[in-house]
């Protein structure tokens, strides 16, 4: 094995020798190209796979991370902007886990785990601060909680009580949502982010929460008037109440129609006024004795007439009247009677609804029909028609039907056939394909131009090099073979060609001609057997009986 390493080594180097000043150069830029390539697929191979840890992170949260990876001797990488911290793949797992357990609370995020840690000289401010850090930070953890939201910053303003000031300052908050790319708050999850953080803080309205979104545009309302808001209510209702009438006419009417072929519009005047009305009824027939009180007084009584001299004497009592004087009676019979019947009584308390119906107007357009005429050529093509009259009148009544449409209320309703405009689909699809043949074309033409150029390369720069270095060695082999027996010879007394004895064939020191021509004609005997063996074996055959004939003749 020595050996033949040796002779390698010993080929190879003659080889070099041989050659230019131009093509050593070359071919030792080749051969340091290769080498580079090499090398730098193994260490492409053995080189630790990074994957994504956590992204779009802000500079506090990347710098907490990579000082902790740092003190745990993690490898990672973190990209130009900061937003971006790759750890070896194998290890996401195991360090999200490992992060989650420590507690990093990214972006600031501090909750009620700021009383965790609690020295025992803390001041009320400091206690004030703390609180209202965990409040905002809480409410963050929330609303993060969101479909959307990516970040959130809250910040609350809390005025101090004090028994000195008569009128207190309700409190307010500010928040900043970041959302991800693509989300939008809808108006109900933008109204309970307010409900949320208003509910949060004790007496705290949900005018006085102000929400913006990440690029600064304001998303709360934030109506502090009453009278406003309460109209802003009221219109809210009306287009909440239109969109559904529109709603059913459309599926109503689509049925019959087609679908994309109805357009509804209504206009509902609701009826906000509050009306209270109480109504008593009583039934006389049905009544009954509740109570009853009476009273029975009888007096009999007598007393002289007037007698004697008039004045005070004769009016005394105790005095005895004279004989033959009649008397006068009063008699008294007086009875009193009190009854108290229980009449029954129906009392009615009724309120008008709040959003009643005032008056209704609906304006309905449809779209005609499309029918296939036969040509006189026979081509069939497509016509627009109008719907009838009649199919106008049921139109209406289903309508009126559906919306409860009452003509001495003053309600209105409009149906109109006109035609539709038509987009042409057909020239959209053929847009299309004709745009995805072209990326199917560029692409084709891409990885052609780019096989093509590969190709080149090889052939015209790659192949052309390596004529070019073996060029040289070959020109010199054929220079350097012996041409004659007598240069043969020479060769291989002066070894002038060394590393080529075995390639070389040996040659007796001294010929002799009739042998070697004896052996030529033996080979070519060989090959004429080999190339046709039948005629080769007649041609054995007629010899054996010639000499046969010959024999008996003699």
């Amino acid at each position: 094995m020595q050996d033949f390493l040796e002779k390698i080594i010993r080929n190879f180097t003659e080889f070099f020798n041989s050659l230019d000043l131009n093509k050593k150069i070359g071919l030792v830029s080749i051969a340091a190209f290769i080498v580079a390539c090499f090398v730098g697929i193994v260490i492409w191979a053995s080189k630790t796979r990074m994957d994504v840890l956590y992204t779009e992170l802000n500079r506090e949260d990347s710098k907490k991370i990579a000082v902790l990876l740092e003190e745990k001797k993690i490898p990672y990488e973190m990209s130009n902007d900061g937003k971006t911290i790759s750890i070896p793949e194998e290890l996401i797992n195991k360090w999200r886990l490992e992060i989650a357990t420590l507690g990093v609370n990214f972006s600031g995020t501090v909750g009620y785990e700021v009383f965790d840690k609690q020295s025992f000289g803390t001041t009320s401010f400091v206690q004030k601060v703390n609180k209202q850090r965990a409040l905002e930070g809480e409410l963050v953890k929330t609303i993060k909680y969101i479909r959307g939201v990516k970040r959130a910053r809250v910040h609350l303003s809390i005025p101090e009580s004090s028994p000195f000031v008569s009128e207190k300052k309700a409190p307010s908050a500010s928040v900043v949502v970041d959302l991800e790319r693509g989300v939008t708050l809808t108006p109900d999850e933008i109204k309970g982010v307010a409900s949320l953080v208003s509910s949060s803080i004790d007496g705290m309205r949900n005018e006085n929460v102000v929400i913006l979104d990440d690029r600064g545009k304001k998303l709360s309302e934030n109506i502090g008037d009453p009278m406003t808001a309460y109209t802003a209510n009221r219109m809210a209702l009306e287009g909440k109440v239109n969109r559904k009438y529109e709603k059913q006419i459309e599926d109503i009417l689509s049925k019959v129609v087609g679908a994309g072929k109805v357009i509804a519009k209504v206009t509902v005047n609701l009826d906000f006024t509050e009306s209270v009305s109480t109504k008593t009824e009583f039934d006389g027939e049905n009544k009954a004795v509740l109570s009853e009180v009476s009273n029975t007084q009888k007096l009999n009584g007598s007393r002289p007439s007037p007698q004697g001299i008039p004045g005070a004497r004769s009016n005394l009592p105790g005095e005895q009247p004279q004989p033959g004087i009649p008397e006068t009676r009063n008699n008294v019979d007086k009875s009193l009677a009190t009854r108290n019947y229980n009449v029954p009584s129906k009392v009615t308390k009724s309120k008008n609804p709040t959003a009643g119906i005032r008056k209704i107007s609906a304006a309905v357009m449809i779209d005609g029909r499309r029918v296939q005429v036969k040509g006189a050529d026979g081509a069939i093509s497509t016509q627009y028609e109008r719907w009838s009259e009649a199919d106008l009148a049921n139109f209406s009544a289903i309508v009126s039907s559906t919306l409860g449409i009452d003509a001495r209320r003053g309600d209105q309703i409009v149906i109109k056939n006109m035609e539709f405009a038509q987009e042409d689909m057909a020239s959209i699809e053929a847009m299309m394909r004709e745009k995805e043949n072209r990326e199917l074309i560029k692409n084709i033409v891409k990885y052609l131009t780019v096989g093509l150029a590969i190709t080149l390369f090889f052939f015209l720069v790659v192949r052309p090099f390596i004529q070019w270095v073996t060029d040289n060695t070959v020109e010199t082999v054929e220079d350097f073979l012996p041409k004659t027996l007598e240069e043969l010879e020479k060769v291989q007394a002066n070894q002038k060609l060394p590393g080529l004895e075995d390639a070389l064939p040996q040659i007796e020191e001294k010929l002799n001609p009739e042998k070697i021509e004896g052996n030529m004609l033996r080979e070519k005997i060989i090959s004429l057997v080999e190339g046709n063996p039948a005629k080769a074996a007649q041609v054995i055959h007629e010899i054996i009986h010639a000499q046969e004939s010959d024999k008996q003749i003699a």
